[in-house]
């Protein structure tokens, strides 16, 4: 039986060209071995709408900057590991409590805005707690942020200051007053009086929306530059 030729170089390169176009593995030469996936593991892909919005928080903060320092809202000067990086923890909780939620992460941001400057020791008229200002009786009734004055003063010495659960019952209510008034507006208005319905309240909270985006998109350093 005649013995088949081996194919030249020429001919292996074309065909590894093809199997890569079809997405399967080539094989590895013998001097460059595979490196496992243990040695140099994938590394985590940032999300690109909670960078923004952490750079919109970071603005919306910022009472003044000049190279560079910065000086940021009073509450925000002594949070645990500074003001950028709050900005950057409750951005990245604001995330993840909108997207179980399936809610706008600016939206939420917006609430938390109008509700409490984004102040985690904010405390409203009827006992309200935390930066979306959950009511004691109501939404907050089994946070236990909102129920424990003990809890909360430890919860000060963390960066998040404990807002995951006070963020999630809060995108909680704010996602299900939207589907039951109907719409955004209507909803915020829920959210805000307990009454489906558009309200100064909604039109503020949306203008603070409109103002975060523009802190993202733009080279502001702050919200002065823009207003």
């Amino acid at each position: 039986m005649r013995k088949r030729s081996q194919p030249g170089a020429a001919v292996r390169a074309a065909l590894l060209v093809a199997i890569a176009a079809l997405g399967a593995p080539a094989r590895p030469s013998r001097a460059q071995p595979p490196v496992r996936a243990t040695d140099e593991p994938a590394p985590r892909v940032a999300d690109p709408t909670v960078e923004a919005l952490s750079l919109a928080l970071d603005r919306r903060m910022t009472v003044w900057r000049s190279g560079d320092r910065v000086v940021y809202v009073a509450h925000c000067r002594s949070a645990r590991g500074g003001c950028a990086q709050r900005a950057a923890t409750f951005a990245t909780l604001i995330g993840e409590a909108a997207r179980r939620h399936a809610i706008d992460p600016f939206l939420l941001a917006a609430v938390a805005i109008r509700e409490s400057g984004m102040d985690p020791t904010a405390a409203g008229a009827a006992g309200e707690r935390g930066i979306v200002q959950l009511h004691p009786r109501g939404s907050g009734s089994s946070v236990r942020y909102v129920q424990s004055e003990g809890y909360r003063r430890r919860c000060m010495r963390r960066a998040d200051a404990c807002q995951d659960e006070v963020l999630d019952a809060g995108a909680r209510l704010l996602s299900n007053s939207i589907i039951r008034c109907g719409g955004v507006r209507e909803g915020l208005g829920a959210y805000n009086r307990g009454a489906c319905g558009p309200t100064q309240y909604a039109t503020r909270v949306m203008n603070e929306r409109q103002r975060l985006l523009r802190l993202a998109k733009t080279d502001a350093r702050s919200v002065a530059e823009i207003e």
